[in-house]
């Protein structure tokens, strides 16, 4: 189920809430408990129930693990277990996501002949298998307590956070469930997390499904492009990848703080960021620290000289690039990114006078990057850089505006059927500033829950909000998929 569809607003989120809060008046709050698994099982199987068996299985062998844990005392045999519950859900990982690459790559370097399998990736298994393996090495370093099943499937399976994150720990989601606060209702909780969903709607449905339009018909065309129709391209995908994600996380949050939670914060503002290092504090927040606690340190992190940091740095990024997906474009992104973060470490001072110098350095850095990310091959990214820096202009500008075909502007391009082609050109032409605009506008303002604190409250501010809902809601009929539901 998607949270940008009439089916999950209307229908499904009300119902959640009802009945949450109805059964919270229960004396045992394990009713409403059972209730929501109950709701976010139904969530995650909606969209295809064969994916709800793989959670089941994932979430009934962690479990399990974490049992056999509580009774094992010795250090040894706790590690074992420990191992294999890591091993297990990695395996789990490997087989949906990385068989048929691994067994592709087999067949190209070693020239065997092994038939792909047809394996459908189940939605958000990165997640939620990150999620439970963080759970797994703290209840090996006895940091975690055996949860009830409930408690523990609540954890994994809550659906703001299930499909996409945020990675959420254990130690910031249990305490919340367990706690008496959690069982009363708060108007003012209520009303923020709705503010923070309808913005997160907006950012998902008018600015990133906009660009997307633009993006992914450049992105099927490459060999036509001239060098300011890739820039834009590019520059207008990075747009869209974030608007779409921290679209998804605004709205994961907002939907759990209706609930009475609180998710940890994935986006800080990331094109302010100075370096590679600087942006990765803030972009996708929980994974850069689900791969700090559990990969960099563990490697020994920067405390064994600068030449085993540097390989650390790497090798995080070559999990994070892999961990996005099972191609190569992946990870040669992830390994740019460890590139740049070694050279960082290795030369602190390399630096540019002035701080707006850096910040785009970095913001050009990134962008040029997930152009490779965002291909389907590493020969298609080779065609797309060579366009960048040798294609010229040929007056491709023109072109890829004329793709930008939304129902908004259909009356407008109806009533100038008969207009001379200029007109015409004039409302794509128009489209395209306004869109990139309005991005640059909301990438520099104010974050979300900030604008909600000052003018969330204000007349102006609902106002701003109804517009945003009702726009957003209207435009549902053109439902997509959030980008890193693929990942």
């Amino acid at each position: 189920m998607l949270f940008n569809s009439v089916m999950f607003i209307t229908i499904f989120l009300p119902l959640a809430l009802v009945g949450w809060f109805l059964l919270q008046k229960l004396k045992n709050p394990v009713y409403a408990r059972i209730f929501l698994v109950g709701m976010s099982f139904w969530f995650y199987g909606y969209y295809n129930i064969s994916y709800l068996w793989i959670l089941l299985a994932s979430l009934f062998f962690n479990y399990c693990i974490s049992a056999l844990l509580e009774k094992c005392g010795g250090h040894k045999g706790r590690k074992w277990l420990a191992t294999g519950g890591i091993l297990g859900n990695l395996g789990l990982l490997f087989y949906f996501k990385y068989f048929n690459f691994f067994i592709d790559n087999c067949n190209f370097f070693l020239h065997t002949n092994i038939s792909l399998e047809k394996i459908a990736l189940p939605l958000g298994i990165s997640f939620f298998t990150f999620q439970q393996i963080s759970f797994l090495i703290e209840r090996y370093r006895r940091d975690a307590a055996h949860y009830s099943f409930v408690d523990y499937a609540f954890f994994v399976s809550f659906f703001p956070q299930l499909v996409a994150g945020p990675i959420v720990l254990h130690s910031e989601l249990i305490p919340q469930l367990q706690s008496e606060k959690v069982r009363r209702f708060s108007a003012e909780g209520f009303y923020d997390g709705l503010t923070l969903f309808i913005l997160g709607l907006g950012k998902k449905v008018l600015l990133a499904d906009s660009l997307a339009v633009l993006v992914n018909a450049e992105y099927a065309n490459i060999a036509a492009l001239d060098s300011v129709s890739a820039w834009i391209v590019i520059i207008w995908y990075m747009l869209e990848l974030y608007f779409d994600f921290s679209g998804y996380c605004d709205m994961a949050r907002g939907i759990a703080k209706m609930f009475g939670f609180w998710l940890p914060e994935n986006f800080d503002s990331p094109f302010r960021a100075v370096s590679v290092r600087d942006f990765w504090r803030r972009w996708h927040m929980t994974l850069s620290r689900f791969l700090s606690q559990y990969v960099y340190i563990p490697l020994g992190g920067n405390r064994k000289g600068k030449i085993r940091q540097c390989l650390n740095l790497l090798i995080v990024f070559f999990v994070s690039g892999l961990w996005h997906g099972a191609n190569w474009t992946f990870v040669v992104w992830g390994l740019m990114h460890g590139g740049a973060a070694a050279f960082e470490a290795l030369f602190p001072k390399a630096r540019f006078p002035r701080e707006w110098m850096n910040r785009l350095a970095t913001a050009l850095f990134v962008t040029l990057s997930f152009s490779v990310f965002r291909s389907d091959s590493l020969e298609m990214a080779a065609l797309l850089w060579q366009k960048l820096f040798t294609a010229g202009n040929q007056g491709m500008f023109l072109g890829i505006c004329n793709t930008l075909n939304f129902p908004e502007n259909y009356a407008v391009l109806k009533l100038l059927g008969e207009a001379p082609p200029q007109f015409v050109n004039a409302v794509y032409l128009f489209c395209m500033f306004l869109l990139s605009g309005l991005s640059i506008y909301f990438l520099q303002g104010s974050k979300a829950e900030q604008w909600i604190e000052k003018k969330g409250h204000t007349t102006t501010g609902l106002f701003c909000l109804a517009t945003v809902f009702t726009w957003s809601f209207i435009s549902l009929s053109q439902i997509s998929v959030f980008l890193y539901f693929n990942f």
